[in-house]
């Protein structure tokens, strides 16, 4: 973890830094995550930094859109080149350090490592606990004409897309002292607990939205006909068109959570604050029916090969249910949440 001012990031990354295409695993002296810490960096927050890889003639390397690189992390999601969301759910109060794992491939060689980085509870606190998206379908690929037989290939149809997940029910205990907002949160099926804090002053947002429903996978096309021929004295017909796959169905929306809100009365003041989101998931759309190939020419005197059907369009899936939120003020004891 190397952590710099952020006017004096764009300068080094600017004045300093290759972007080459390839370098030689054996070339490495070092890779991390570079970002500024005056950023509000806390769970569901979006923030600025940079993947940065040394070789040993000292020359720097902006990676992050190499593709012999790869990003992997249970505590940050890589939204673009520079752009992270904190995704983590800390189960204490004190836990701030995100990992990642940052690996450079090249050949049969890779260099790897981890680095860190770490919350500073500024900003908003956004919860994320939205249900997951679904897959979408596979698009087929369109027929050709088919090398020994005459008649065009059918277009297979799409796969459906998955349906969305459904968010959980959560109870969030929510209460401050002279310098944090405190949540305590536990999933009210399996009883696990997560732990959340902010600086004062600033705004949270609880999202048990349900996951979308992934689109359906487009038909694939039919394949040509061939054309009436004459050959060696043999004559052949016209190839009749494949018909169009069909298109598949859309996932269905995952159904928004419950969310149970309990602010300590001695913060009241947060109460106007405090968002939230429990919408159903939308919808996947229905993926398209394949277009019908050409049917072969006939020769004069030939009868009209068989002309293609157009693949069906899929089902839509349907939008997930809205789920629910309460929130109440209560005296509740704090140190059973601590």
């Amino acid at each position: 973890m190397k952590i710099i001012c952020l006017s004096c990031l764009v300068i080094i990354l600017t004045s300093s830094c290759s972007n080459l295409k390839t370098i030689k695993v054996s070339a490495i002296e070092d890779m991390w995550f570079e970002y500024s810490p005056n950023q509000n960096i806390n769970h569901g927050s979006s923030f600025k930094g940079e993947i940065l890889l040394q070789t040993y003639d000292g020359v720097q390397h902006e990676i992050s859109k190499n593709g012999k690189f790869s990003f992997i992390s249970q505590h940050v999601e890589k939204h673009s080149k520079s752009n992270f969301t904190i995704v983590k759910n800390p189960t204490s109060f004190d836990d701030k350090l995100c990992i990642v794992t940052l690996t450079y491939r090249y050949k049969d060689e890779e260099f790897s490592t981890q680095d860190t980085i770490e919350m500073n509870f500024g900003g908003s606190l956004n919860i994320l606990l939205n249900g997951a998206d679904g897959a979408k379908g596979i698009d087929q690929k369109n027929r050709g004409t088919p090398l020994l037989f005459r008649n065009g290939h059918n277009g297979d149809d799409g796969t459906h897309g998955d349906d969305g997940i459904s968010a959980e029910d959560y109870i969030a205990h929510i209460w401050k002292d002279t310098s944090y907002v405190f949540v305590h949160l536990e999933n009210e099926l399996n009883h696990v607990v997560h732990k959340y804090k902010m600086t004062l002053g600033n705004s949270l947002h609880f999202d048990v939205s349900g996951g979308n429903g992934g689109d359906g996978g487009h038909g694939g096309n039919g394949g040509n006909g061939k054309n009436g021929q004459i050959k060696n004295d043999k004559i052949k017909e016209p190839g009749d068109a494949g018909n169009g796959g069909r298109g598949g169905d859309g996932g269905d929306g995952g159904d928004g959570g419950k969310m149970t809100i309990l602010l300590h009365t001695q913060c009241v003041d947060l109460e106007p604050r405090i968002t939230h989101d429990s919408k159903g998931g939308y919808a996947g759309k229905e993926g398209m029916g394949g277009k019908a190939g050409k049917p072969g020419t006939p020769l004069s005197g030939q009868k009209e090969a068989r002309e293609g059907s157009v693949g069906y369009y899929g089902n839509s899936g349907y939008k997930g249910h809205k789920g629910s939120v309460v929130q109440y003020l209560q005296d509740f004891n704090i140190s059973h949440y601590e």
